[in-house]
């Protein structure tokens, strides 16, 4: 698979400033983002010379010599970059963007071991950030180097669940392995958290796909290709054997497929869908918590769970989602404006990745 490298947006990390901040601060603060504002818009140089005033009013700033070193990344000196980026690795308010921004120019020059070598020191430092692992994925996948790539953005997904960026690699790369089940949910819980981008096309029709992958028809009925990892038992028995949430799913779901036309179609598969959270709620919630099963729920409390799966899988087959949407306009309407006050929620308890589950 073909990686693209994405160039990151920097969130800038603010400092407060002192109620009786002086003249020269302040006015660094204004400067610095006229420069910034410059530099979006493409006007490197100017932007610089703003910098550089900046800085002497306020040379401690970390925040203003961190954007002399991204100014100078985009002006593609990627030398000077780092040459300004090193010394801001002993500041006391160093933060995670900078590892990113100094092991990023480290790999623009084509020295990759030594970008991941930055990554990795930044870990140490910021164990919870997503960027670093983002990166080091990114970097890892240019080397071929497939299964450490996705280690990357799985303990990236693991460490920061709310970085949407791992979850958009990691679910293309598992949507081509035998664990197809994680390509499907990463690749839904990406698109909840960038709903709105080019990367969602191409992640909604992605799980489509990986959906129809999964859910073959054979001799006109249901079969499965979830995951490998699924245990071949009976449903019945699965209250007495410690069983991965793959076996359970894989199970739960050949419930979920009971009586459904054997053809594939976004309505049929939100009919299985449906019949597959009622068994779960009924029989594995408790054991599995799941940030996605928990957003199906309140999708169904508020009756939102068709509108919702029509819109998470639109790119996948777009005649089906357009007819659909012809048909049912209001409620689309009303589901998006639902959606937008109704995020999916993360927290300690539901974190859902690969390795958030032990034998249960």
């Amino acid at each position: 698979m073909k990686m693209r490298r994405i160039i990151l947006g920097i969130a800038l990390i603010g400092f407060l400033i002192p109620t009786n901040a002086q003249t020269n601060t302040e006015k660094a603060v204004d400067l610095k983002n006229q420069a910034i504002e410059l530099m979006d818009n493409g006007n490197i140089e100017e932007s610089l010379k703003l910098l550089q005033q900046a800085q002497e009013l306020d040379p401690n700033n970390i925040l203003i010599p961190y954007e002399i070193a991204f100014a100078y990344q985009l002006a593609k000196d990627y030398d000077k970059s780092i040459e300004v980026t090193k010394p801001l690795l002993k500041h006391k308010h160093v933060f995670d963007q900078v590892y990113q921004l100094i092991g990023n120019s480290y790999d623009l020059i084509g020295d990759k071991d030594k970008a991941i070598q930055y990554y990795d020191k930044g870990l140490k430092k910021f164990p919870n950030s997503g960027k670093l692992y983002l990166e080091k994925g990114i970097v890892l996948a240019s080397k071929e180097m497939w299964n450490e790539a996705l280690d990357s953005w799985e303990k990236g997904i693991a460490a920061d669940p709310t970085h949407s960026s791992n979850y958009y690699y990691a679910s293309q790369v598992l949507s081509q392995t035998n664990e197809k089940i994680w390509g499907i949910y990463y690749g839904e819980i990406f698109i909840n958290l960038e709903p709105n981008t080019e990367r969602t096309k191409i992640i909604s029709k992605l799980i489509y796909d990986t959906y129809k992958a999964c859910l073959p028809i054979k001799d006109n009925s249901w079969h499965q290709a979830f995951s490998e990892k699924a245990t071949n038992i009976s449903f019945g028995s699965i209250k007495n054997f410690k069983l991965s949430f793959e076996t359970v799913h894989t199970l739960t779901m050949e419930k979920g497929c009971k009586d459904v036309d054997p053809k594939f179609t976004i309505d049929n598969l939100i009919t299985i869908r449906k019949q597959f959270l009622t068994n779960w709620n009924e029989d594995r919630a408790k054991y599995y918590p799941n940030v996605i099963f928990e957003y199906h729920n309140l999708l169904t409390d508020n009756n939102m769970f068709d509108q919702y799966f029509y819109w998470l899988l639109k790119d996948g087959s777009i005649s089906e989602f357009e007819n659909w949407k012809t048909k049912n306009q209001t409620a689309y309407e009303n589901f998006i404006v639902w959606y937008k006050e109704n995020p999916m929620a993360f927290t300690d308890k539901n974190k859902t990745n690969r390795f958030s589950y032990n034998e249960k």
